[in-house]
């Protein structure tokens, strides 16, 4: 039985030998060596957005302190001053607990430990006194990051 499964899949074993040859490595994200930092406000109050671009993915480490206001730290670095966050988030909260305001008026929470996916039109706040750490994969926040102008 043995033999007969071993010459079964020796053709399939060839086929994953060659596919793992060319698949390529896996890379580590280290926020600490950012491609890009933005800065968003002051560094008592404001935002911080580490961006780390590897090929056409980009990923980020946004942090948001208590006292952040998106409309006077990050509407004025965009283009035509939005009066909502015009980005998709996706992404994973690691620290803190943040409010999202909607246009529409609703709020939702997210807590530490959470995943979440936030649509355009919204206004984030720091809840409490401990800083929103959070990681993000939406090249659609790359794109608003990489609009803003340096301040």
């Amino acid at each position: 039985f043995a033999s007969s499964f071993a010459r079964a899949t020796t053709p399939t074993r060839a086929l994953h030998a060659s596919l793992l040859h060319e698949t390529p490595k896996m890379t580590l994200i280290n926020y600490d060596e950012a491609t890009t930092i933005k800065q968003m406000g002051d560094e008592t109050t404001g935002a911080t957005a580490k961006v780390c671009t590897m090929g056409d993915k980009t990923s980020m480490e946004i942090t948001l302190r208590p006292g952040f206001d998106w409309v006077k730290d990050v509407s004025p670095m965009l283009p035509n001053c939005p009066k909502w966050c015009p980005a998709n988030h996706f992404g994973y909260l690691k620290t803190g607990t943040m409010k999202v305001k909607y246009e529409n008026g609703d709020t939702a929470t997210i807590n530490a430990g959470e995943s979440y996916l936030i649509p355009p039109g919204h206004l984030p706040e720091v809840v409490g006194d401990v800083p929103c750490v959070m990681v993000e994969f939406s090249q659609s926040t790359a794109a608003v990051v990489a609009s803003m102008a340096d301040k």
